[in-house]
Parts: structure tokens; sequence; C-alpha cells
């Protein structure tokens, strides 16, 4: 079971699913703009208070999810993910479609990215540094986390190990949900940063062909958009799970 808490209301439940090293605190800000919602958190497989509970693979990690949902008494709830948790959020709703009802997911591409073969080493190499709290306080900036202690334990240690980093890093570059879309049944909004990696952006067609899918691209914002606006965010969750519409600054068409 994973580590988790909740915010105190009584209204419909959001399940919040962070970025790879960060923990459950990352979405502390825009929680606090969601007071009419029920704010679920979990610190994710090989993260935070999490850490025993090792990663595997993303499909892993959303059933140690689902355990947890299922143990606290929650769901089927609301699924809010951004980067790794998008990953995963996606094969929450894949594996366990029970427990969701609507989904929010940013960040993540359809199909494997490929990269050059130097460029994958210095990404394994680059792992070993975010146990540098400098590097990763740019990291945090980089998402557009204003408290950029969020990206480390509360003593100051790093919330996730290097083989972690690693292993979510590929994980993240050999996702592959191409057949897998049509068998996604919940009502799932994709979102992607003007800015993101093309990969990301070019996947926002094939999301939009789920089978109750939209996808959305938010204009001059890169991956990290939902630190950038947390207020934008925590908008378009209250449209999607209340079925109305949803933020005007929000671009319906696929960038080319």
């Amino acid at each position: 079971m994973l580590n988790w808490s909740q915010s105190r209301s009584s209204g419909p439940s959001i399940l919040f699913l962070h970025a790879a090293g960060f923990d459950q605190r990352m979405w502390q800000e825009t929680i606090g703009l969601l007071p009419d919602f029920r704010c679920i958190t979990m610190d994710l497989p090989g993260h935070g208070l999490s850490k025993a509970t090792a990663l595997k693979t993303f499909a892993q990690a959303a059933d140690e999810v689902a355990l947890t949902i299922r143990a606290i008494g929650e769901g089927p709830v609301h699924v809010a993910g951004v980067s790794m948790g998008a990953y995963i959020g996606f094969q929450y709703l894949l594996r366990h479609p029970d427990l969701a009802r609507t989904a929010v997911l940013s960040g993540f591409q359809h199909k494997p990215i490929q990269i050059p073969r130097a460029a994958s080493i210095m990404m394994d190499a680059s792992s070993w540094l975010m146990g540098l709290k400098s590097i990763r306080e740019k990291m945090a900036r980089s998402m557009g986390i204003q408290d950029v202690n969020l990206i480390s334990a509360l003593d100051g240690s790093a919330n996730c190990t290097a083989k972690t980093t690693r292993l979510a890093s590929r994980l993240a570059l050999n996702f592959d949900a191409e057949a897998a879309l049509p068998k996604v049944k919940a009502k799932t909004l994709v979102l992607a940063g003007a800015k993101e990696h093309s990969a990301i952006k070019e996947s926002l067609s094939a999301f939009s062909s789920l089978p109750n899918g939209a996808a959305r691209i938010v204009p001059d914002l890169g991956h990290g958009w939902i630190g950038q606006a947390p207020d934008l965010f925590a908008d378009t969750l209250r449209a999607w799970i209340k079925d109305s519409q949803l933020p005007q600054r929000l671009v319906s068409q696929t960038p080319t």
C-alpha cells in the first residue's frame, strides 16, 4: 500500500498522480484551488514515503495505486496526472476501469520516442546528478514549481534514487499505448503544453480518438505548465469533471 493523504472536503474525489522526482506534495497548490473536491494524493512507487515499494513498470505502479484506492475504500475516482503520473494514470484507466470516472492527463505520448544512443547514455548519467539539491531545484523550476523544496524530502534528500530516475525515464521513452487506445472507456482529456517535446504534441491527435476522449494544447507553456498555471489546471479539472465548457485558453487543434 502506498503512502497517501486526502483533503477534508466531502465533494467528488480526485486522485492526483505526481511527476518523477517529486512526491505527493507537488500538488499542494492545485489542491488549494479545489476546496469543493476531496483530493487524494499518493507517493508513487519508488518515491517519497513509498520508496519501499519499488517502481518496476508503469503498469505495476498503476496496480499499486489501485490497491491503495481499494484499501482506503475509495473509487471510482476522477484521475489527474502529469508526466510520469500521466503514464501511470493511463495504465490505471486501462487496467482498473471500475475505479475511474474521468481523467485529465498531461505530458505523455502514445508511442515510443527514439533517441540517439549518445543521448540515452547522457540521460542515464544525468540521473546521478539528481542527488545534488541544486540540480533537483533546477528541475523543479523547469516544471513550474514555485516552492523548489517540494522536489526534496523533508530532510533535504532526494525523493527518489538515481536508479528510480533512470527507470522512470526509460519507461517513459518506451511507452507504447497505441494498441490500447480503443480500450480506454473513461472520459479522458489529454493535454500538452505548446512547448512540449514534439512527440508529446504529435500524440494529441491519437489521444483525441479515445472512445470518450478529447485533446487540447496549452498555448505558450511547456511540460511544466501545471506548475506555472495551477489555476488553469484546476479550472480545467473542474470543467471536465462537471461536463461544462473547458477554459477558452485551451486550444483544440493539434499542433503541426
